[in-house]
């Protein structure tokens, strides 16, 4: 349906993109394959038939940043921008809940081999201490305190931590892992 107001606003040019753009063994093809417009010349390269997308999950409100599976497949989890995080029906599509709390966008989501448990990790930092992404993404971060600036083109889309381990993943299709040792303090 998210198509719908171009359809009913151009019927027969949907139609003869429907002709044009479709599959070459999809059913519509068959049906009006002698309707197919003569005036176009070169037609583009087509895939036999439709794609694999089972569907398309609609709800949140933002950019979706991180997704992951059941280990049954039975659910899909989502986290977005919209610093929400969705539980849904990998059968039917539906959104079985909508969590709310976070104060920054959701930045990874996942859940425990049984299933029982879900966790989410946020550009608010909340319940994490030690190593992290300042939230304006500038900084690694130890304990709330900046000890490394990140230049924009090493600024995190994701982030993975793993005690003093940190993997960052960047728009410009990079992915950095940094170790950081934190210096102890001389015992005078």
């Amino acid at each position: 349906m998210a198509h719908k107001s171009a359809i009913e606003k151009s019927p027969l040019q949907s139609y003869v993109s429907a002709l044009v753009f479709g599959p070459t063994r999809s059913i519509i093809r068959a049906l009006f394959e002698r309707e197919e417009p003569d005036w176009i010349t070169t037609a583009p390269a087509l895939e036999e038939k439709w794609s694999a997308c089972l569907s398309t999950l609609e709800g949140h409100n933002s950019e979706v940043t991180s997704v992951a599976f059941s280990p049954d497949s039975a659910r899909l989890v989502s986290g977005s921008s919209d610093k929400t995080v969705k539980i849904w029906d990998a059968s039917s599509g539906a959104c079985l809940q909508t969590l709310e709390g976070h104060s920054g966008e959701v930045a990874s989501v996942g859940l425990s081999p049984d299933s029982t448990q879900l966790a989410s990790g946020s550009w608010d930092n909340t319940g994490h201490q030690g190593l992290g992404i300042s939230s304006d993404r500038m900084w690694v971060t130890y304990n709330s305190e900046n000890i490394l600036w990140l230049p924009s083109e090493y600024r995190p889309s994701c982030v993975t931590v793993s005690e003093n381990m940190i993997g960052i993943g960047t728009s410009f299709g990079r992915v950095w892992i940094c170790h950081v040792e934190r210096n102890k303090p001389n015992a005078s």
